[in-house]
């Protein structure tokens, strides 16, 4: 983070060796990733942060093979009019009403 935003540099310099490691120079790997903090941005309130990690995680999918499934939890992510903003950078969305909580992928 700088300035209470998530760096593209310090991102893509964090997550892509992790990819790249996890595949092991294997061609047609898919590495199946869970993330949740974006949830802990939202759930602090950091909205605009939440939805640039979100886009940051988009951008590095262009060059790298990976599934990202994010975890919400519904109570903090439907108070803001914003959730709509994070639902559109994703290809889906379920949620289960028992534990309150949304699978985003």
């Amino acid at each position: 983070m700088v300035d209470g935003m998530p760096d593209a540099s310090r991102f893509r310099n964090a997550v892509t060796p992790l990819i790249e490691l996890a595949c092991r120079g294997r061609k047609d790997c898919v590495i199946r990733a869970y993330g949740e903090m974006v949830d802990v941005l939202w759930k602090a309130g950091h909205t605009v942060a939440a939805v640039r990690l979100e886009t940051l995680w988009n951008q590095l999918a262009q060059s790298h093979a990976f599934a990202l499934l994010c975890g919400y939890s519904m109570g903090h992510f439907y108070k803001d009019a914003a959730h709509q903003a994070i639902c559109r950078r994703h290809s889906h969305v379920s949620s289960d009403p028992q534990s309150d909580s949304a699978t985003v992928h």
